[in-house]
Formats: structure tokens, sequence, C-alpha cells
């Protein structure tokens, strides 16, 4: 901002005697306060900061007096800035203040005073001025203003050692700074209400106004710091997401200022008046705080208002809100890090367990992925746990969620852990199931799981449909509730036999000691099998998987998509069912969706992010959305360096489009050189080139022909030829037709008198035979005279390409020329008049040249009257038409 201004003004540089060195600020000439002052009475107070005011006006009085006489520039300021427009007003007085801001403290006053709602453009123009202008020339950078009251007035005397100048010069400053103090307060209060306006750029400017300024100086960081948070309650979401953004970049730039922030946080939620919508919005804000091992504090608190909102949350019954999404995501990023004790949790488990099964599918994710961390910290994932996250496997809403990623990593997280093998071969199978009706990405990703579970779980690959056979079991497999039973029930149960089937169903009275503190449930068969040792069948529909018949259950899936119509995912099957682990260093749910083969189908490049740049509150929550793929898929699918791999290094589903790409790329190669040839060609037999060789021979082509005198005059003795020569013709052909036919006849006498055995009956012809006699003598002299007459042309044509007759057009061509250069409304070699190579109709090109006209701008009126004249004539021609038709149908 600084150098903007400068570079539209000149600055003035009066009072400094060194106008090339670097003009110090105001604030680095000043000396340091000392320490253990003692204050003076209100009276000394008021007497020295009227003095101080003195002082403060001589100087500026002096400056102005010094500038007129001696800066040119200095009463074209002063008329800029009272007459000037808005920018150059702002401008001026923005100059005025860099070259001496204590003696400028009028013109910054009125700089604040610009700052009015109603002036939209004129505000938002001092707002962006002023912010830049305090951080960079006013405010001190390490430290805050001080008021004329905290100076050490009582040791003035010995400050300026008794010299009136120094004590006159420490006093004007004392109170610049004073005042300074108060504009930057009037300032702050000024954004504030700039941030309550109607419109939303206003209040979007004024947010990122007090932003810079809190993130930038320590200077009123309290109440800029309670404004910033007031605007998460605005009623315009695109304004609280606004402040949300802001809030976390100033985390981001001051990671120490996150307790404050926490502590103005709570204040706004806990208050009386609050909505629930700013209530959700700070509730956001929190759940983006980076935290780590050394903040634990912080997330301990963070866990105390989650918890607090999660109670009333329940007891309002909004389980499936999105303040309830917004409570669980906050909590999971808090847990590991708040080092809670477990008393505080267990009594909000079962309430969690009952969200998972109520709400919908995020919300319920979200809880699981608390459980599993809770669970997880203990060492001890329950049962319950994984009953619950694989009936949640066949939620329909796993086909639409975003959360596709984040319920991968729990189930791989999970199974992980989990030591019975038969109930991860029961997950697999599951997962699995899922696949054949999933989107491509969504079945490489579980693909991939399965494929690293097998890598580091021994024992889990089932692969082979084992057959089972259940003898002596009763066909009651209905599902029975129980609650765990006590030692003395157990003993009086034992003692009196009540029931026979109650004795064949004994429970492990070992078992049911260890888990006496918990409420469970269990399958009446399962338990009876169990207890026997009986084999238990593969049961998809078991809601327990540790009782579903893991150790019976073979991967059948694999065998239907390892003839995926998507190459990937029959490849990834294909691995998995020969035992080989999927190596890949990308994001399957990202690289095998449409719109990433689409974009690689039309060229398009991935999207390039900048170094350093953060795209979010934080660049860790950002990563996911800043995702890059990596290796051959970062290339451009056109550059060379993606045509010149290997077949063997393109993935699957891009060997077709490198094919057809390194294909075409051959075509284009070899049309080229074949372009090349040709141009040699072309140039080897160019009439340059025959040129150049007559002069190389010495035979010189440069011959004038007179077009007028001399083919004319040729021609008419060729005419005369051509006719002389088709008279002795006609001569010569009647001679040999005649002397012709008398040999003929002889011929025939003489065979007649040779031929004596011929009939007398051959000899004569009916009168049919002589029709038809004379009928083909008709057709044969026509036959002859066609043939003549065509043999006579190609002669002659044969012999006019001998002549130069042939750069003349015939009487047809010519007159058609002439009537298209008659009708056309260009004059024949001006400038205006083009080629027509392709032979286009003059309606054709009158058309063409109006359209161009009326393009440019040419004639719009004439166009106007013409597009009437044009659909007036169009209608009158379909009138027509349409009265030619029904005279056809009639």
């Amino acid at each position: 901002m600084k150098n903007k201004h400068k570079s539209k003004y000149v600055h003035s540089d009066v009072g400094d005697e060194n106008s090339n060195e670097v003009q110090k600020k105001w604030f680095e000439e000043n000396v340091s306060d000392p320490k253990g002052f003692q204050p003076v009475t209100e009276q000394v107070l008021i007497e020295l900061k009227d003095e101080a005011k003195k002082c403060l006006d001589s100087d500026v009085a002096n400056y102005n007096i010094k500038n007129a006489k001696k800066n040119p520039n200095y009463k074209w300021m002063k008329t800029v800035m009272s007459k000037g427009t808005v920018a150059d007003k702002i401008a001026a007085c923005t100059v005025s203040i860099q070259d001496n801001p204590i003696c400028s403290l009028d013109i910054l006053q009125n700089l604040v005073n610009m700052i009015k709602v109603g002036k939209k453009k004129e505000c938002t123009m001092v707002m962006e001025t002023l912010t830049e202008l305090f951080l960079s020339d006013l405010l001190r950078p390490d430290q805050k203003l001080k008021p004329f009251s905290q100076r050490p007035l009582s040791l003035l005397n010995d400050l300026s050692s008794g010299n009136a100048v120094t004590r006159r010069k420490l006093l004007a400053v004392w109170y610049f700074e004073d005042q300074l103090k108060e504009l930057y307060t009037n300032f702050v209060l000024a954004l504030n209400n700039v941030a309550h306006d109607v419109l939303d750029t206003n209040k979007e400017k004024a947010i990122s106004a007090m932003f810079k300024l809190l993130a930038g100086n320590p200077e009123q960081e309290k109440n800029l710091l309670m404004y910033l948070v007031n605007k998460l309650g605005d009623p315009s979401q695109k304004v609280a997401s606004k402040a949300i953004y802001s809030l976390g970049q100033l985390l981001f730039k001051h990671p120490n200022m996150q307790g404050v922030v926490l502590s103005e946080v709570e204040k706004l939620l806990f208050r009386s008046n609050i909505s629930s919508k700013a209530q959700y919005y700070g509730l956001c804000f929190l759940s983006q705080f980076y935290l780590s091992h050394e903040t634990s504090e912080v997330a301990r608190r963070l866990m105390e208002v989650y918890f607090s909102f999660f109670k009333a949350c329940v007891k309002k019954g909004e389980v499936d809100s999105r303040m309830m999404s917004a409570l669980l995501m906050g909590v999971n990023r808090a847990y590991p890090y708040a080092k809670l004790e477990m008393k505080k949790i267990s009594e909000h488990i079962d309430t969690i367990y009952r969200v998972v099964h109520i709400a919908n599918f995020n919300i319920s994710l979200h809880a699981l992925t608390l459980l599993y961390q809770v669970s997880d910290q203990e060492e001890n994932v329950s049962d319950r746990f994984y009953s619950a996250l694989y009936k949640k496997l066949i939620d329909p809403k796993l086909l639409t969620t975003t959360h596709q990623a984040m319920l991968l990593s729990l189930i791989y997280k999970a199974v992980l852990k989990d030591k019975d093998l038969a109930r991860v071969k029961v997950f697999i199978k599951r997962l699995l199931q899922l696949v054949l009706f999933m989107q491509p990405s969504f079945a490489c990703g579980v693909l991939y799981l399965v494929s690293q579970l097998m890598g580091k779980k021994t024992g889990i690959q089932s692969l082979i449909l084992k057959q089972t056979t259940v003898n002596g079991l009763e066909e009651d497999d209905e599902e029975k509730y129980h609650d765990v039973k006590t030692d003395e029930e157990i003993e009086i149960k034992h003692e009196n036999e009540i029931d026979e089937e109650d004795e064949d169903i004994k429970p492990d009275v070992s078992i049911l000691n260890q888990s006496v503190s918990q409420l469970s449930w269990d399958h009446c068969a399962n338990l009876r099998k169990k207890e026997n040792k009986q084999p238990i069948q593969y049961n998809p529909l078991s809601r327990n998987p540790l009782y579903a018949g893991g150790d019976f259950c073979a991967y059948t899936e694999l065998i239907r998509l390892k003839n995926s119509y998507h190459p990937t995912v029959a490849l990834y099957a294909t691995n998995i069912l020969e035992g080989n682990i999927i190596k890949y260093s990308g994001d399957p749910l990202k690289d095998y969706t449409l719109i990433r083969f689409l974009d690689r189908f039309v060229f398009k490049n991935p999207k390039k992010f900048e170094e350093g740049a953060v795209q979010g509150a934080h660049p860790t929550f950002g990563k996911r959305k800043m995702y890059l793929p990596k290796g051959i898929r970062s290339l451009p699918v056109n550059s060379t360096n993606y045509l010149n791999e290997n077949s063997k290094n393109i993935p699957v589903d891009e060997l077709f489009m490198h094919s057809y790409l390194k294909n075409k790329q051959k075509e284009k190669i070899k049309s080229e050189s074949n372009e090349d040839d040709e141009s040699d060609i072309e140039s080897v037999q160019s009439e340059e080139f025959e040129d150049m060789l007559d002069k190389m021979a010495g035979i010189s082509r440069e011959e004038d022909i007179d077009f007028l005198n001399e083919i004319g005059d040729n021609l008419k003795k060729k005419e005369k030829k051509t006719k002389n020569k088709k008279q002795q013709s006609e001569d010569d052909a009647s001679e040999e037709e005649s002397g012709a036919s008398e040999d003929e006849f002889l011929e025939d006498d003489d065979d007649f008198d040779e031929d004596n055995d011929m009939d007398e009956d051959d000899l004569e012809m009916t009168e049919n035979d002589k029709e038809l006699f004379e009928d083909l003598d008709d057709e044969d002299e026509e036959f002859v005279f066609e043939e003549e007459s065509t043999s006579k042309k190609n002669k002659s044509k044969k012999k006019g390409n001998k002549d130069d007759s042939s750069i003349f057009a015939s009487a047809e061509e010519f007159a058609s020329l002439l009537e298209d250069e008659g009708s056309s409304k260009l004059a024949p070699g001006s400038s205006s008049a083009f080629a027509n190579k392709d032979n286009a109709n003059v309606k054709q090109i009158e058309w063409e040249d109006h359209r161009n006209r009326w393009l440019r701008g040419f004639d719009k009126a004439v166009g106007q009257n013409k597009s009437k004249h044009f659909g007036k004539k169009r209608k009158n021609q379909s009138k027509f038409e349409n009265k030619k038709k029904r005279e056809r149908n009639k």
C-alpha cells in the first residue's frame, strides 16, 4: 500500500536533510521508559497533558510553515486532499502521514472519520488503507501503545536533564502516542460497526481487516478477538464461514493463542440468548483446533465442552442432527490428547452405543470411531463393538456416504486388532459381498484392504469351501436373551433342577464370573454348539460375527470379481486369489473414480497447488482436498513422457488409452514424413527447378507470347487446314468404299461358282427376314455414324491439346464467367476483389459479404432493412412451396 501511493504522488521529504537515507519510524527515535517510577497526582497529570498538547501544536505549526515555504508540492497536496476524488484524497493523506506521523494527527483523524456505513466505496477503500498504514507505520510491532498516564511523568526532569528542548520533545511524543491509541480504538470500533452492515461484502472486508490487525499487532487484541468470535453467530452463512476461516488462520500463525480463543468461544457458546446455529458454527470452529500432546490442557477443556453439549443434545432428543455430528467429530480429534480418566467417559458409553443404532450413517460412524479409540486405549475391544460395526456394514447409506475412507480405516484398525480369526474371516466375507454392488473405486479400496490384512495376519486366507455336517442339533434356533446370573442363582438352579432343558444348557461358571459386571446377550444354540464343540455353518444373517461360522466360509466372491468389467478390480481379485499382496502408492478411492477417468480421457491435467499454500484453517486439515496422484497418473496423457513409458508400467485401466494414443502418434509421424517426401517431390517438379535446369543447359524459356496476333492467326490457319483435311478424308473414304465393294462382289461371284452344293432354300429369304435385315442395317449405320463422330472428336481433342487453344475457355464457360463478373458488385482487379478458387455461387458470396459487414458493424440500418426484406421473401417462398405441395397431393 505504501509503494502504491508513493508511485502515484511525489514523496515530499521536507525536514529531512539526507533524503536518500531510509526514513526512520517515529517510535524508533523514542527512548524506552525506565521502570519503578511513582505515578503523579491527577492535578499534575492534567497540567502536564495540557503542556504536552501545546508542545505538539507548536511543532505542527512550525512543520506546516516550513513546508509552505520550501516544499512546492505542499500546496498541491493540500488542494488534492480538499478537492480531489476519493482515491486521490486517500492517497494524498496516506503520503502525508507517512512523511511525518507526529505532525499529521488531524489528517489521520479525518481518515478514521471517513469510515461510515452510508458511504460504501469510500468506506472500504479507507478500511484497507488504514489497516496497512497502522500495521506498517503507526503501531509498535513489539509492544502496545502506552497512554499518557502510564508515562514516567515524575522522572520528566531527570530524563530531559534540565534541557527545555528535550522536555518539549518528550512531552510531544508522549501526547502523540496517547492520541494515536485513542484513534486506533475508534478505528476498531468503526470496523465493528461495518461488520454489522446489511451487505455481506462489507462484513467480510471488515472481518478481514480485523483479522489482519489482530494477527499483525497486539494492540486492542481483546476487543478484536471478541468482535471476530461474535461474528460466528452472524445470520449469513457466508460471513460465519469467513469468521471461522479467519480465526483458524489466526491460530495457525499464533498457536499459543488457543487457550485465549477457546475461552472467548466458550463464552459465546454458553451465552443465554445464543441461537443453535451460532453454537453449531462455534463447535465447527473448535473441531478445527490443531492439537498435540503438548496441548493436553486445551484438549481436556475441549472434551468438557463437547460432553456438556452431548448431554444437552441427548436430553432434547437431537441425536440425529448436525450438532451431534460436529460434537462427535470434535471428540474424536481431542480424545487422543486429552488424557481423560476412564470414569469420565464410561458414563457416556451406553449413550454412544444408542447413538450408533439410532442416528444416521455418518453420525454412527463417528460414534464407532470414538468407541474404538476408547476400547483401544484400554486395550480391550469388546464383542459389542464388533457386533455394532458388523451390523453397520449392511447400512444402505454406505453406497452414498462421503466417509468411505474413514470407514475403511476403522475396519482395518479394528480387524487388525482382533485375535479371533473366524471373526476376521466373517468381516472379509461381508466386505467382499459389498464389493459386488459398489463402485469400482470403493471395490478397489476394499480389495486393497483385504490384501493388506492377508499380508499381516496369517491364517485368514479362506479360498476353499469346506463341507460341514451338523448332527444332533435341534431345529429350534430361536434367539433368546438372558441376564448374566450371579453365583447364588446358579447354585439354586443346580440344587432344584427344575427343568431338563436348563440342565442341558449349563453355562460355564468361570466365564460368567469374569463378566459379572457387564450386561450381555447370547444365542442359546450358539452356546450349545460351543459347549458340545460341534461345527457351526456359515450364517450371513447372524448378528454376532463371532458365531457366524467364519471357519466354514470361503471367498467365492473373488471368482466373480476376477471377471469384473473394470480391469483394476479384476487384477486385484486375481492377485488375492494367487496370494500376491497388492502394492499401490496412491489412493484407490480417488484414483479410480469416474470423474478422474473422464479428466484423463479429455486430457485434463490435474490441478497444480502452490507450495506452502494453506488450503483451510491448517495444512493438515487440507491434505484430503489437496490430494495429487502419484507416479504415472500425475503425467498428462498426451505428453511425450507418458507415451514413451513402457506398457508394463501403465495402469491396467489406462492401457487402452495408452495404446490408442501411441498408435495415433505413430500415424501422425508417418503422415508428417509422407508430407515431407511429397514436398521434396513437388520442389523437384516445380517450374522454378525446371527453369534452373534449363538455365544450366543453356536453354532460354523466357519468350513472350502475343496472344492476340500469333495465337489468333494460327487458330484461323489451323481451322482452314482442318476443313481441307476433312474434305480430303471424306473423298478418300468414298473411293475406298466403292473399290472395296467391287472387289468383294467379284470374290463373292467366285465363291458362288465354287459352291454349287448349296440349296435354293438357303438363298431365298422370307419377307420377315427381309424386314429384320433392314432394321439391322439401319442400326448398324447409326452405330457406325456415332463411332465415326466420336473418333473424330477424340482426334480433334488430341490435336487441340498439342495446340495453345486450351488456354481459352469454351463459349458457354466464357459466357458464365461474364455473367458472374457482371452480377458481382465488386470491380474486377480492385482491392476488394478476391479469388474464388472453390467456384462458389454469386449468391453465396453476397450472403457471406453481407454477414461479414453485419458482424463488423457496417451498414446496420441497411442490414436491418435487408433482413426484413429477406424475411418477407422467405415467407413468400415458403407459401409458394406449400401451395405446390397441395396441388401435387391433389
